[in-house]
């Protein structure tokens, strides 16, 4: 067989047993996080001791050459599969995706076909027969290049690996940090066996120590594993689940001693090297205020911090060895202060808020009534608690709300808005506006929720505005119908005369004409003013522009030219603002020369209101508070209604209107808007 072992391949043959046992083991705990990269690893060391072993025994070339194969099978593994177990060592193990292992493995492919092919060429290696024999052959042997790149690819990539797990190592503490470091003095000193032997006095042989120290990487392997438990308690688990969590974990043994704390917990501490090995009562907050037992419990705690006190609701975990012995507990603080904070906000806001907030069961009953019913309603929340809503609700109202509910119980997310009139504790009845939610399939409501509020006020006083309003048109177009009847009569009777009468008397004829005509103008106006002051209790989406606009095709403004600034969008009613821009608008051409006049129409700087200006001669400041009044002008010709038609508009929007003086120096009207209107889009027209 060409084969003649000695002492060195039979030392060999027993490390590649002792590899082949240690990967033997992993494999049979394969559920554990690493244990197949370790077994690997322990496949390709135990295969590389193999071949060596065959290496040192070969008497012929040709035995030589197949030592040499399964040498190399071996070798071109460990770089990948020593990477491959660092990363998952340090939970790194995703970044090698298909493609990258792909990648990875590709270059061992492609060096294994230049050793099979070794005897054709000589990029790999030349072999001039033997200078030594058993037990540890030796041939004339000179290195090509590709032994060279192979050697730099996997030193690359075991170096690699031991930064990241010394890395790993560093951050770690107690058993994990031993841990790391047997598993580097394991690894290493093949690679410096390795490096040594081919960079040392002579060139590469059978006689090669780095397959000897694999033996002591498979035995510290084993003290590892057996001693520390590498495989069940992977660091890459720990670090996983205790080191990277957010909540601290603390570990307390069977004397309430503090034994092991994560980077969290430690944040807690006074000092975490200081406190380990001390009475848990002395270094770990709140401890003893927790509930005694040697169940798992849980408790909730309060801390004090610079920050303001934090909330932690604490788990509790008896730890018991193989033999069911009490060897200590573990502690989990969650850290609740979010919600805490959020649930507190969340309490205030319902119980301080002026609505009510109630939730329904699915067939009708309060199960959550806030603390406001006690004002609104005079109930204290109990009360209604467990009562059905329908039985609270007038009978005239029932019906809509009845149906609703039987309806929509199985509609999740719908809403509906419903006023109805409820009873209160002392039997009247109110009117309740109340916004219906379903989220009875929300694990956390279970029920219709149900925001409410007392309206009783607010429909009573539309409703005496609407009869006000009634009462003041019926009453301004009785009053208009009534002057026009006369007034009709005397522009008749006016015509005739005028017919019948000479020249003499048309100077009186036209100033009759001329009265009959003001007094028209003044029963439109009063009737305008009538209706004006009416509040507005239906509005519009009305846009800024289109209604000045629309305004300004509507009077005699001669050669004045109209500017908008803005596009803004008011809620109103559209009628009267376009009566209020049209008074504003002929106030400004009847009181200045109409040639060179620009009247400008803008929203105010914080978008609550617009403004109306002109480049005319202004108002004198001691007239300003004047020009509202009714029956206020300066023109012979005019009512004096414009302008108080204006600031009813205004008024009856519940807005305020003032004057002052434009930059221009002429008047500027300035209207502020209670509720904020919606500025769309800036520009100039």
């Amino acid at each position: 067989m060409g084969l003649a072992p000695g002492i060195p391949t039979w030392i060999l043959l027993i490390a590649f047993g002792i590899n082949l046992g240690i990967a033997g083991i992993a494999i049979r705990r394969r559920g554990v996080r690493g244990a197949v990269p370790l077994a690997a690893i322990m496949v390709c060391v135990a295969v590389y001791s193999l071949g060596n072993g065959i290496l040192a025994a070969s008497t012929s070339m040709s035995t030589y050459r197949a030592g040499l194969l399964v040498k190399y099978l071996g070798l071109l593994g460990l770089g990948p599969t020593q990477f491959w177990f660092g990363l998952t060592y340090s939970g790194r193990e995703s970044v090698l995706t298909r493609r990258r292992w792909a990648l990875l493995l590709a270059p061992p492919v492609v060096i294994l076909g230049f050793v099979v092919t070794a005897q054709s060429h000589d990029l790999m290696w030349t072999l001039d027969g033997f200078v030594q024999g058993p037990p540890l052959a030796n041939p004339e042997r000179e290195n090509g290049p590709i032994f060279w790149l192979n050697l730099l690819y996997q030193y690359s990539l075991i170096g690699t690996t031991y930064v990241i797990v010394a890395l790993f190592g560093l951050r770690r503490s107690g058993r994990y940090r031993t841990q790391a470091t047997l598993m580097l003095l394991g690894g290493i000193i093949p690679l410096i066996a390795s490096v040594v032997f081919v960079f040392g006095s002579g060139p590469m042989g059978s006689a090669d120590q780095t397959a000897f120290a694999f033996t002591f990487t498979g035995i510290v392997f084993a003290i590892a594993l057996f001693r520390f438990d590498l495989l069940d308690l992977m660091p890459v688990a720990r670090h996983t689940l205790v080191e990277e969590m957010a909540d601290p974990v603390f570990v307390v043994d069977k004397d309430e001693r503090l034994v092991d704390v994560n980077e969290t917990g430690a944040a807690l501490l006074d000092n975490e090297g200081t406190a380990l090995g001390r009475s848990a009562t002395e270094v770990m907050l709140s401890y003893d205020s927790l509930p005694d037992g040697d169940a798992s419990a849980d408790a909730d705690v309060v801390i004090e911090s610079n920050s303001g006190p934090r909330y932690f609701d604490i788990n509790r975990s008896t730890l018991t060895d193989q033999t069911g012995s009490v060897i200590g507990e573990l502690l989990i603080y969650r850290d609740v202060t979010e919600r805490r904070t959020a649930e507190e906000r969340f309490q205030r806001l319902i119980e301080r808020s002026s609505d009510m907030v109630t939730i329904l069961d699915e067939v009708g009953e309060f199960t959550y009534v806030s603390q406001p019913v006690e004002k609104i309603l005079g109930y204290e929340p109990t009360e209604l608690v467990g009562e059905n809503v329908i039985e609270y609700i007038h009978p005239d109202d029932r019906r809509d709300v009845a149906e609703d509910l039987a309806k929509y119980v199985d509609d999740y997310g719908y809403s509906g808005t419903y006023i109805v009139r409820f009873r209160d504790a002392a039997g009247g009845w109110r009117f309740i506006e109340a916004r219906a939610t379903n989220l009875l399939a929300d694990p956390f409501v279970e029920g219709i929720v149900l925001n409410s509020r007392d309206v009783t006020e607010q429909l009573q006083r539309k409703r005496k505005l609407e009869r006000q309003n009634e009462r003041l048109d019926q009453f301004a177009s009785i009053v208009a119908h009534d002057l026009r009847n006369p007034l009709n009569v005397a522009s008749g009777r006016l015509s005739l005369l005028e017919r019948d009468v000479d020249a003499s008397h048309d100077a009186s004829i036209n100033a009759i004409q001329e009265q009959l005509e003001r007094m028209e103008s003044i029963i439109d106006d009063s009737l305008t003013l009538a209706r004006s002051g009416e509040t507005v209790t239906e509005t519009d989406e009305v846009d800024l522009e289109m209604i000045a606009y629309d305004a300004w095709q509507s009077v005699e403004t001669g050669g004045a030219t109209l500017v908008v600034k803005t596009t803004l969008q008011l809620d109103g009613d559209r009628n009267r603002l376009r009566n209020l821009f049209e008074n504003l608008f002929r106030n400004s051409v009847e009181h200045n020369e109409s040639t060179d006049l620009t009247v400008e129409v803008g929203s105010l700087p914080d978008g609550v209101g617009f403004y109306v200006e002109d480049t005319g001669t202004g108002i004198p400041n001691q007239e300003r508070d004047a020009v509202f009044e009714q029956g206020y002008t300066t023109n012979t010709e005019g009512t004096g209604f414009g302008l108080a038609i204006v600031k009813d508009i205004v008024q009856a929007h519940g807005w305020e209107i003032s004057v002052t003086e434009a930059e221009s120096g002429g008047a500027r009207f300035v209207v502020e808007c209670h509720e904020s209107p919606m500025v769309n889009q800036p520009g100039t027209t």
